[in-house]
């Protein structure tokens, strides 16, 4: 185990995860702006291309399969989920996609086989978050892209007021991770960082709540009041 470990186990998050995966997609469509916006932001982020080979790694229950076939259909993609509850709703939405069950310490993955890796919320769910970004590293091909968002340790309130009121599912064993944490961690790990952006929204629907999101995003996009972004998104590179 590396020095960012974290007090809880695998067992922990998939146990948890396993206990959740039936209502799963019901709670996510009652907050489904927010839930998509994570795919989303995620497509501006990732350059698609004929035939790419991508991992798309703690895919829960597929949610963003349709993002991604929407926007390349030719692509290779291959879904990897530590839950096998996560996997068998996965399975069922999404028949004829590739999905596996997976460590997230140790992927089981050939060096240098994916083009792009997309890991959405994910980081913060790790026992092990660094030994988890070696791996993104080492099944990534050179010049490989990572797109990867997860929420900053100073928003670590609202999984506290979501344990309280019940919001939805919750997060079960986490630590959110500060910024800085997360890109000593890439560096370690072998990635260039091309972008570090906060992201805002708003729980209500419509166009001016909407066009509110992208204004007030724009504020928390960079500079210091980035880390404050209800989620953040990491654009890295595997160097070649």
């Amino acid at each position: 185990m590396s020095k960012y470990a974290n007090d809880f186990t695998m067992d922990a998050v998939r146990l948890f995860w396993d206990g959740v995966a039936g209502e799963y997609g019901e709670e996510n469509e009652r907050v489904e702006r927010i839930h998509t916006q994570r795919f989303r932001e995620a497509l501006k982020r990732l350059t698609l291309r004929p035939g790419m080979k991508m991992l798309n790694v703690w895919s829960r229950t597929g949610s963003a399969v349709s993002y991604l076939r929407g926007a390349r259909a030719d692509i290779v993609l291959v879904n990897a989920e530590l839950s096998r509850g996560m996997l068998n709703q996965a399975a069922r939405l999404h028949p004829g996609e590739n999905f596996i069950q997976s460590s997230l310490h140790e992927l089981p993955f050939g060096a240098s086989v994916f083009d792009a890796v997309l890991s959405l919320e994910t980081l913060e769910h790790v026992p092990d978050p660094f030994l988890f970004l070696a791996e993104l590293r080492r099944v990534l091909v050179p010049g490989g892209d990572l797109v990867m968002s997860l929420p900053p340790s100073a928003v670590e309130w609202t999984a506290f007021l979501n344990n309280r009121f019940k919001f939805h599912h919750g997060e079960g064993p986490h630590r959110f991770i500060a910024p800085g944490e997360v890109k000593r961690m890439l560096g370690e790990a072998g990635f260039e960082l091309l972008e570090h952006r906060g992201t805002l929204f708003t729980p209500l629907k419509g166009v001016f709540f909407e066009s509110l999101d992208t204004r007030l995003s724009a504020v928390f996009a960079d500079g210091p009041f980035a880390q404050l972004g209800l989620r953040q998104f990491y654009v890295c590179k595997a160097p070649r």
